[in-house]
């Protein structure tokens, strides 16, 4: 490594160095921008943001129609039901199915009921969980129970030979299901803190004053010969000094 290569080397970690120095220096403006945001994220949450309801269904695939009789169930009909659940989640959201959906809810359109839909593969199994998301309970709750009376039949009658059932119904939720006041509180102090260090950094690396010897070696390439002392005493007091010794020499002379 060449001396420049080592100079520059040198020069970066003085400097992130100093950047941290100036960060743990303004410590309190972190912890108060953090605060601030987070206070105001949980703020935002509660008052403007409407609280949302889920109500959840969990269907199992079987590769299999309803009228078939299956003594065991084989590795290949395993396979091929977690097949069939991706495309059990694609035929849920097309308007054939929610325009049944809608109708059995109380007359709801295709696009409402899109719009509270929520389809997941429980991790890799046969399994996949179709969730109704509503400001009012009651409301998601009728969703979903629809989706219950209607899912079965309509999947299996577009694709055939396979069939659906229904593991776990439908329940009324109790508590909301977003938004999460503590999650965003969270994130919300935890994007104040990265304003305010990205506050400090640019404020000092805007910063061209020179401080000390260091920023002095960095900007010139002649060496430091001496530095000047700082003087600590008060310039008041000198004064004063001065005025009392004036006085003591007049009351000399008048003696």
């Amino acid at each position: 490594m060449t001396d420049l290569e080592t100079e520059r080397r040198d020069g970066i970690e003085i400097n992130i160095r100093k950047l941290v120095f100036a960060c743990l220096d303004k410590w309190w403006l972190i912890v108060l921008c953090a605060v601030i945001a987070a206070t105001a994220a949980g703020l935002v949450t509660a008052k403007m943001i409407q609280p949302k309801y889920r109500s959840t269904v969990t269907m199992y695939v079987n590769n299999a129609s309803n009228y078939e009789k299956v003594n065991y169930i084989s590795s290949s009909n395993l396979s091929a039901a977690e097949q069939l659940v991706s495309t059990y989640i694609g035929i849920i959201s097309t308007d054939t199915v929610l325009e049944q959906v809608g109708k059995q809810a109380g007359g709801m359109t295709a696009g409402q009921v899109r719009a509270c839909l929520a389809t997941q593969q429980v991790g890799e199994t046969v399994l996949f969980r179709v969730g109704i998301s509503h400001t009012d309970p009651a409301t998601a709750l009728r969703i979903a129970r629809a989706v219950e009376d209607v899912m079965p039949d309509a999947l299996s009658a577009i694709v055939e030979g396979s069939s659906t059932k229904v593991v776990d119904r439908a329940k009324l939720a109790t508590a909301p299901y977003s938004p999460n006041i503590k999650k965003n509180c969270m994130m919300g102090g935890a994007v104040g803190s990265m304003v305010a260090v990205l506050i400090i950094v640019l404020l000092h690396i805007l910063d061209v004053r020179i401080k000390d010897e260091e920023d002095l070696i960095a900007l010139s390439k002649y060496p430091v010969l001496g530095q000047v002392p700082e003087f600590t005493g008060d310039s008041k007091d000198t004064e004063e000094g001065r005025t009392d010794t004036k006085t003591a020499k007049r009351k000399g002379d008048n003696t």
